[in-house]
């Protein structure tokens, strides 16, 4: 089947599903051409092909096959070493249609950053992502997403092999109107996936998660938790899909959204979803929207420290938790650095 018939039959997306309840569709398919316009920067060898069967075919959502219709840039790369690697994105066209691959031998131990990022013009950025981690395979990825004048769609394919551990920290902090959607395929026996979301918003600024974790084989892990802090009018949806097929027996899966709301008139939005297909498996979800503990400001400030500075400390300890020991020495300075605006010292 052609690309574009498959795009013809996929229905557009209601706004009563989750995929789309919180962020408007329109906003990232327009009417008009694309103007792409991107600058790369990177240690990666990048080609312009496709390096593996598109996952995006495969599992197609209609936002991502015009993707791969319309683009007018890709890139692709293969890593084959071990190392620290890392790829910018400036996006800097008015309509901005991206399409990327990245394709991970065995038995490799990967460290990436992954910088997407606009400029001072508003733009539209509908950008796909495909990443395949093949057997053995220790990964770990920091999205550092920066859309500050953009209306922002990402979709993030994840296909993970055999015994591969994949570890991704994605930061959006305080993008104008973001969307972004991870599907991870684990596809692998005895794999471990493991995705932290990190978002802060304030004024009338938008962020919008989805996650879907798709357990294919059996004995296999995944930990899903997004943590964002809402301040001013803005909006932090999350919305997390735990999968588990017939035939994926034995898996363990975990979901958690954690919130902090700093101002009465922002809102925060979260929905976990289970699709538990067999009984021998572990999958527990957990939510909590609160404002800030006014007990913690008062211990701070009962030894010095300003009102303003305790927040501060707070809800950094809050975004870094647990982070350390996922990231590890590479990555997780850069996004220390990030969240506190200092440098980070052992």
């Amino acid at each position: 089947m052609l690309i574009k018939e498959i795009y013809e039959k996929l229905p557009q997306p209601l706004k009563t599903q989750h995929t789309w309840r919180y962020s408007e569709y329109s906003y990232f398919v327009k009417d008009e051409s694309p103007t792409t316009q991107i600058t790369l920067s990177s240690n990666l060898n990048l080609v312009e092909k496709e390096i593996f069967e598109p996952i995006t075919i495969n599992y197609p959502e209609k936002i991502t096959v015009y993707n791969y219709m319309y683009h007018t840039d890709k890139f692709a790369t293969e890593i084959v070493k071990n190392g620290v690697y890392n790829l910018s994105i400036l996006f800097s066209g008015k309509y901005n249609l991206t399409r990327g691959q990245i394709k991970i031998a065995p038995n490799l131990e990967i460290d990436l950053v992954l910088n997407l990022y606009d400029n001072t013009n508003q733009t539209t950025t509908n950008n796909v992502i495909e990443i395949l981690v093949q057997d053995n395979s220790k990964v770990r990825i920091l999205f550092d997403h920066s859309f500050h004048n953009s209306y922002a769609h990402n979709f993030v394919y994840l296909r993970m092999m055999d015994n591969s551990d994949v570890r991704m920290v994605f930061s959006s902090f305080n993008p104008k109107y973001e969307k972004t959607h991870i599907r991870s395929l684990i596809d692998g026996l005895n794999s471990n996936f493991v995705v932290y979301i990190l978002a802060k918003v304030d004024a009338t600024q938008h962020v919008d998660y989805r996650t879907e974790n798709i357990h294919l084989k059996s004995s296999s892990k995944s930990l899903s938790v997004y943590r964002s802090i809402a301040d001013g009018r803005s909006r932090s949806i999350y919305t997390g899909m735990l999968r588990i097929e017939k035939d994926a027996k034995y898996c363990n899966a975990y979901q958690n959204s954690r919130n902090i709301l700093l101002s009465d008139k922002a809102k925060v939005e979260t929905i976990p979803e289970l699709e538990i297909l067999n009984q021998e498996v572990a999958c527990t979800h957990g939510a909590v929207v609160s404002s800030i503990d006014e007990e913690a400001i008062y211990y701070f400030m009962s030894r010095g420290v300003s009102r303003e500075e305790a927040v501060k400390l707070i809800t950094e300890g809050f975004l870094l938790d647990k982070l350390e020991e996922n990231l590890q020495n590479n990555l997780y300075p850069i996004i220390y650095k990030k969240v506190t605006g200092e440098e980070y010292h052992e």
